[in-house]
């Protein structure tokens, strides 16, 4: 779940820097929109060259070489406006903990956990913007098809709501462990101990463990499920009536399109969960 501190943690960072951050959002909507319409556009192609007609494949061409342009431009965008956001959180943070008397090993370790907040708006809030336009983009296209795999792709909502519901609190659970567990790193390498250093990053290295099986079984499980629809799919698009091959191919990439945006729903999960417990460690004016 996330808590109102987190929330308005966020907001206080967004709010602060939103116009870079809405440039960078702006460039990721614009490359999710060539992604959206590439089964389409490619569908058309394979039908269009199967005629002889190669006017279709012109037009793929030139939006697949925006699309690059645009990708580049992003990259080169986001690492420079991100990296300064980072440099101004941490050094923010460092000195309002010192100020509120907090000891010096557990702020080296709070500066280095902010750089979460920083990722979340530069990876994981496009993650989101990407899973939506798979999820809502690839749903509204596949309309255009067949209303009944688009009901087939909805029942998935049961077992990805109940299956992440219970994700989320294992979740918390694991990354207030490895938090805490961070928190103490300066302090043990300054006594260095061999016995506390080794139990140190043995724990760690469980802790990490840990959390990374219960994302695989969370995966796992759910691909049971995707397995199950694209079976019924494929059934489905080969029996409608005069499906062409182009047809058949936007069906499919559509569908997995839909498919590859629920597949960041768990990482989702346990980068919110994170933060939410590195938010509780620490406060932004």
């Amino acid at each position: 779940m996330v808590t109102k501190s987190l929330v308005q943690m966020l907001q206080v960072l967004f709010a602060k820097y939103r116009w870079a951050i809405l440039a960078t959002y702006g460039l990721t909507f614009l490359e999710n929109l060539f992604d959206l319409i590439y089964p389409f556009i490619t569908g058309m192609t394979i039908d269009g060259l199967l005629k002889g007609n190669y006017t279709a494949l012109i037009a793929l061409t030139c939006i697949w070489l925006i699309h690059t342009i645009t990708g580049v431009f992003r990259n080169v965008y986001d690492t420079r406006t991100f990296s300064r956001i980072y440099a101004s959180l941490a050094s923010t943070i460092v000195l309002e903990q010192e100020q509120q008397g907090i000891p010096t090993s557990q702020i080296v370790a709070r500066s280095a956990l902010s750089r979460e907040f920083v990722d979340f708006f530069e990876q994981d809030i496009p993650r989101i913007v990407t899973a939506l336009f798979g999820f809502i983009g690839a749903l509204v296209m596949l309309l255009f098809y067949d209303l009944q795999i688009v009901l087939y792709c909805l029942l998935l909502f049961i077992p990805l709501l109940t299956l992440n519901h219970f994700y989320a609190r294992r979740s918390l659970t694991l990354n207030h462990k490895l938090n805490s567990q961070l928190e103490n790193e300066v302090d043990i390498l300054t006594r260095c101990q061999p016995g506390d250093v080794q139990l140190h990053y043995r724990l760690l290295a469980t802790h990490r463990i840990h959390l990374s099986n219960a994302m695989a079984f969370n995966w796992g499980v759910m691909e049971l499920f995707i397995i199950v629809l694209f079976v019924a799919v494929i059934t489905r698009t080969v029996a409608l009536p005069n499906a062409q091959p182009g047809d058949i191919y936007a069906i499919i990439s559509y569908v997995w399109n839909y498919r590859q945006s629920l597949d960041v729903v768990p990482t989702l999960v346990q980068q919110l969960s994170r933060l939410q417990d590195i938010g509780e460690r620490m406060q932004f004016d």
